[in-house]
């Protein structure tokens, strides 16, 4: 179903000259079995999305804006257990482009561009190089230092290059063979790689790597990502000053509008990474973000006039949870997931409370700053699995970022494949040691003043057996409580089961994410990081362990439903 639409231009246009079709979408994160209702909303609504899309003086583009991939390491699968989560999300890449292809009709001008999302690279660049070699897209790595990043480089070097900084594409008006409308396509990838991959990325190396999240990143240290698509746009519009410019910017709203404002001439961002659903026009720059996990996908429609304007730039927003569900179980896609992994689709799972009724741990953004029965379920779980390693472990702390699933009745191997995909395997060891109370507050406070900044970017970390009160520490940052710090982190007393006030001074067992004590961009993580030793598990292991030695069936009680963040 069309939702809306928004123009640059509301004048009627009564005659065509040349156009580009866009449907575009972003940080997918690997959902597979949502791909059904996503095709399927193109299906219905092609007529919308893709305008006349046979004519000779029609260029049609399907966008991935970044993320399409996430933890591409993983196994885990009943059906083809020696297949990982990149194998599969992989064959399910190529269907979908095939899928938009068929329906376009083999006379269509039609490609495939992709802008390679920090998840994208969660298996490195050696992945990424796999994905590009086997796959009918286009890569855009318009601020990569090709230089310093031999994979891409010898890819862009190739006689039909599937990677450059740039791809401009040639239409035909069509009414005057003698002329010929452009548009260039550029992108742009979060370069902190240092921050989301440390040490995965041996043969590509960005422009303005370093060890910040995406939230702490200004103006001034995104110069050379700044300049590589100013200097790519600069020599597009000096040769072709009527020419279309489009940005596929996996680097959130901020960011793309800071690139925005240093390159006006940018027509079109299209933008992911932040999971928004935004769009906004200043100048003549048209920002669409993509939302995430196939709950939405944009079209665009860039009409070209007869004067080789750039006249109006349509866009529409379909939403794929109005897609009737009825027709997705006949949808070939449906049928495909159906085929190939009947036994990871069967329902395991059987979750309900102490009264028997049935029960939902739902996942929903709000994990990543407030209290969260999901969180504290796994929290709780996972510690019980570390405690048949570590009888003497207090708590387990996961971050909120990594959990990007949840759990419900009937859940199947493929939905909980998904709770822990937030993290690479390569990076997902976690890791014991002990710290004092005071140690404990202060890499907790730390976290809190994080998220307060920003709630669902510095995500908050989740703690078994502790009671954080954000809401004092809130106060606290901003001076209307003369309260300590302390007196908002409280601990369970083993004996009694309540919680109680941290005792600075006693030393507290706990596990922690490798991930997070390798990060040099926060205090806490150096200051404590040689107190810890390897578990040689994954949160992941650790919970399907518990799963399994529940024979999946699974009890909700006080515990999970108590508040845990304040």
């Amino acid at each position: 179903m069309k939702i809306n639409s928004v123009s640059n231009n509301t004048s009627v246009v009564n005659f065509k000259a040349a156009d580009v079709n866009i449907l575009a979408t972003s940080d997918n994160h690997g959902n597979v079995l949502s791909l059904p209702k996503f095709v399927k909303t193109i299906d219905a609504n092609q007529d919308d999305i893709f305008v006349k899309p046979d004519a000779p003086s029609t260029l049609n583009i399907f966008a991935i804006a970044g993320d399409w991939f996430i933890n591409p390491s993983k196994k885990g699968f009943i059906t083809k257990p020696s297949l990982s989560n990149g194998d599969i999300q992989l064959r399910f890449l190529k269907k979908t482009i095939d899928f938009v292809h068929k329906l376009l009709g083999k006379d269509a001008n039609y490609d495939t561009l992709f802008e390679m999302g920090n998840h994208d690279l969660d298996g490195g660049d050696k992945f990424m190089y796999k994905v590009i070699k086997s796959t009918p897209m286009k890569v855009l790595s318009t601020n990569i230092d090709y230089e310093k990043s031999p994979i891409i480089k010898s890819l862009s070097e190739e006689e039909n290059p599937k990677v450059a900084k740039s791809f401009v594409y040639e239409i035909p008006d069509d009414k005057d063979p003698s002329r010929i409308h452009k548009v260039m396509f550029v992108g742009a990838t979060i370069p902190t790689m240092d921050f989301y991959n440390p040490g995965l990325l041996t043969d590509m190396s960005f422009y303005d790597n370093g060890n910040k999240k995406d939230s702490g990143l200004k103006e001034e240290n995104i110069q050379g990502t700044i300049s590589a698509i100013k200097a790519e746009v600069d020599k597009f519009k000096e040769e072709n000053p009527q020419g279309a410019v489009v940005l596929l910017s996996h680097m959130g709203n901020r960011l793309s509008k800071i690139i925005r404002d240093n390159v006006p001439q940018i027509n079109v961002i299209l933008n992911g990474h932040d999971h928004k659903s935004f769009t906004s026009l200043k100048g003549k720059t048209n920002i669409n973000s993509l939302g995430q996990d196939n709950e939405m996908l944009k079209s665009l429609n860039l009409h070209f006039n007869d004067d080789g304007d750039l006249e109006t730039i349509d866009m529409n927003t379909f939403f794929t949870d109005l897609t009737l569900t009825d027709e997705i179980s006949k949808h070939p896609f449906q049928t495909f997931i159906k085929e190939n992994f009947a036994s990871d689709m069967a329902p395991i799972v059987s979750l309900r409370d102490l009264s028997g009724s049935v029960f939902e741990l739902d996942y929903g953004n709000e994990i990543r700053y407030s209290n969260s029965y999901l969180a504290n379920y796994l929290t709780s779980a996972v510690k019980r699995s570390v405690r048949e390693i570590e009888p003497d472990v207090f708590s387990v702390a996961i971050q909120s970022s990594i959990i990007r699933g949840g759990i419900k009745q009937g859940a199947s191997n493929l939905d909980l494949m998904k709770v822990f995909d937030g993290v690479s395997e390569n990076l997902s060891n976690l890791q014991i040691g002990n710290v004092t109370g005071e140690e404990l507050v202060g890499l907790i406070t730390e976290n809190i003043q994080a998220n307060l900044k920003a709630p669902t970017r510095n995500t908050i970390i989740h703690w078994s057996d502790v009671q954080i009160d954000r809401t004092l520490m809130e106060k606290i940052q901003n001076g209307k409580s003369k309260k300590s710090y302390k007196d908002a982190v409280k601990v369970r007393n083993q004996k009694t089961k309540t919680f109680e006030p941290i005792d600075l001074k006693k030393d507290y067992r706990i596990v922690l994410p490798e991930k997070y004590l390798v990060k040099n961009d926060i205090e806490w993580p150096s200051r404590i990081r040689h107190k810890f030793d390897s578990l040689n598990h994954t949160y992941d292991e650790l919970f399907r362990q518990y799963l399994y030695n529940l024979d999946y069936s699974l009890t909700i009680t006080p515990k999970t439903k108590e508040q845990r963040i304040l």
